[in-house]
């Protein structure tokens, strides 16, 4: 696993690359996972470089609404066990 920001991108660059590879029928694809979230997009007119970016800010936003869903559920948990006792 990346131990680094430059590692990760130079691990992205080279699904791209991978990507350009498997283009087919002049659509282009792309696939990113963070954890349990996945993003897939396609299209026929941009290049993958443009939906790599796209698909990165969506990865992104996502990720972040999931730790602030996860924060908020840790803070009901705690708040519940300050009132009821227990978890």
């Amino acid at each position: 696993m990346p131990d680094t920001e430059g590692d990760d991108l130079e691990e992205l660059r080279e699904k791209v690359e991978r990507l350009e590879d498997r283009n087919r029928d002049g659509e282009s694809r792309v696939e990113m996972e963070a954890y349990d979230l996945k993003v897939k997009i396609s299209s026929e007119d941009a290049t993958v470089e443009e939906l790599t970016e796209l698909a990165s800010g969506e990865i992104e936003m996502l990720t972040q609404r999931a730790l602030i869903g996860e924060y908020q559920e840790l803070e009901e948990q705690s708040l519940h066990g300050r009132l009821f006792g227990g978890e």
